[in-house]
């Protein structure tokens, strides 16, 4: 399994009074990785996928380990890899680790449920989605062999 990368540095706003990563920062994080993935595998923003689809991708389920602490000023690497589960699921798996020395700061999973947003009901994902997930493994590839920009969030 490769990764997608995506950069991002810690800000003042990101931190606590101890100059540390607020915990809750880096689902949001994750979610900017997810954000970066769409757009270099579809041309497009998530969003306009998802309006053009009438489709929403609610969050069901999130797990985060914290394995070192990210201060600020940090320049971090964030990596996804997204897998279909079924026909209706997605499960994002990331890794946060430190540009500068390689260590692993965070990794986790975030899975997404596919809802009509007419009802709210669950429904299969559109074929853009399912495209979405077979392009990941190839742009993975590619930056990997620096034909593919490793974007900042």
């Amino acid at each position: 399994m490769a990764f997608f990368v995506v950069r991002k540095k810690v800000h003042w706003s990101d931190g606590d009074a101890a100059g540390i990563a607020w915990f809750p920062n880096y689902l949001g994080w994750f979610e900017d990785a997810e954000e970066e993935l769409y757009a270099a595998a579809l041309g497009q923003p998530r969003q306009a996928l998802l309006d053009g689809a009438r489709v929403g991708l609610p969050r069901v389920e999130a797990h985060i380990r914290y394995d070192a602490p990210v201060h600020i000023g940090t320049e971090l690497r964030i990596a996804i890899d997204t897998t279909l589960e079924n026909p209706r699921r997605l499960r994002h798996t990331f890794a946060m680790t430190r540009q500068a020395d390689g260590v692993r700061v965070a990794h986790g999973y975030v899975r997404v449920a596919c809802v009509d947003l007419a009802d709210f009901t669950p429904r299969d994902l559109p074929s853009t989605v399912v495209t979405f997930v077979e392009r990941i493994q190839a742009l993975a590839a590619a930056q990997a062999e620096g034909r593919h920009e490793v974007p900042w969030t």
